[in-house]
């Protein structure tokens, strides 16, 4: 009796070290102390934040930018929220470099948590789009996480924290306050050109190459066949660019991804003379594609390959550049043409049947959206969609 009763003491011994191994694995982070827990719009990949400066009741939509070290709002909008100008200097952008304004010694509100004490540069203008952008101050401060099937934003201390999913940490440098990844890009088949890349959440591509590293290696004469040209404005500096399909493209240690869209930059203007230091930016179409932990301390970005991670990268049919969004839906991610007013496409439209086929079954059987890519010159591409509540259908030949 006493050696069944010591038996069953030790039975019920290693149950309990197994319960709180097995709790302690399901709660690694618990050892690190959440600080903020944010929710967060996602704008096609965008991470927009509500925003409260200095007490001032009105919500602000900044763009949570890991591509710039700090806060920045228009001259219009400090103005209308009373920033006081600090002093002036000069401030890279992409592109080239402009004046800017700052004030200094301000209060971030995030949802119910305060950053004291923030520098925000002031330009004379800014993107459309949202109100301003807010950078790494948070990543410096804080191990930041991002969820976008969750759209939240979280913030811990570094002390103690450890990744709670399984997933990769790609090792990251931190010069002039950006991120910084390693990167092979082969713009045609059997040309690899190795590159360090932007980690920017603030790049509305999947991924865009500088001047400088475009032209040291000759990437728009070298076989690569834009998609269509268009232009890059940042802090109102613009410069022109052409996009078309990479062959391949990897960084760190991820798989490579085949036939992703990379945006080249062209010369002309500040761009010929800029050296930012860093060949491109890896941008939020493909950044988004994953859930991501930022832990500066560590110098590593943690990745879990979120619920679109699998989804068809962007294309274009006449003029008009397609993608899914987070949810799945079939959307006009923006016009690659001259706008054509016979057609009801706009941007933002979304697309409910291409050619019959409904985005559902497109995302779920990939081979079709391929086959339809693939039709030769002359076919038509029906298009049924629905705009502020309105449906159209239009009707575009290849």
């Amino acid at each position: 009796m006493k050696n069944k009763n010591k038996l069953y003491i030790i039975f019920m011994v290693l149950v309990l070290l197994m319960d709180q191994t097995v709790y302690a694995q399901q709660n690694k982070i618990s050892r690190s102390n959440l600080r903020a827990r944010i929710p967060f719009e996602n704008d096609n990949g965008a991470i927009i934040l509500t925003v409260k400066i200095n007490g001032n009741p009105r919500p602000l939509k900044l763009l949570f930018d890991t591509g710039a070290d700090g806060m920045a709002v228009s001259q219009h909008l400090a103005d209308e929220i009373g920033l006081k100008v600090s002093r002036k200097q000069k401030a890279s952008v992409v592109g080239g470099s402009v004046d800017i304004s700052v004030s200094e010694g301000n209060v971030v509100r995030l949802d119910s948590f305060d950053l004291p004490n923030q520098s925000i540069a002031i330009f004379k203008e800014m993107d459309k789009g949202a109100d301003g952008i807010i950078g790494n101050i948070i990543t410096r401060n804080y191990v930041t996480k991002v969820d976008f099937d969750k759209k939240e934003l979280s913030l811990y201390d570094f002390d103690g924290y450890e990744y709670d999913q399984n997933g990769t940490a790609i090792p990251v440098s931190f010069p002039s306050g950006l991120f910084i990844i390693p990167g092979i890009l082969s713009v045609t088949s059997g040309q690899s050109h190795p590159a360090n890349f932007v980690f920017d959440t603030g790049a509305a591509y999947s991924l865009i190459c500088f001047r400088p590293f475009v032209k040291k290696n000759r990437l728009l004469v070298s076989g690569f066949k834009p998609e269509y040209n268009g232009s890059t404005t940042s802090m109102g500096l613009t410069t022109p660019t052409f996009t078309g399909k990479a062959f391949s493209f990897s960084f760190s240690d991820m798989p490579a991804i085949k036939d992703m869209p990379v945006t080249l930059m062209a010369g002309g203007g500040q761009s010929e003379d800029w050296n930012p230091g860093f060949d491109g930016s890896i941008g939020a179409r493909l950044i988004s594609r994953y859930n991501f932990t930022i832990n500066l301390r560590k110098k590593e970005i943690h990745l879990v390959a979120n619920k679109s991670y699998a989804y068809p990268n962007d294309f274009v049919i006449g003029g008009y550049l397609f993608g899914f969004d987070h949810k799945g839906n079939l959307l006009v991610q923006g016009v690659t043409a001259v706008e054509n007013q016979n057609m009801s496409l706009k941007k933002g439209s979304s697309v409910t049947t291409l050619n019959g086929l409904s985005p559902q079954l497109l995302l779920k059987e990939n081979k079709r959206l391929k086959a339809l890519l693939n039709l030769p010159e002359g076919s038509k591409y029906v298009i049924e969609s629905v705009h502020d509540g309105q449906a159209f259908k239009d009707v575009i030949t290849k």
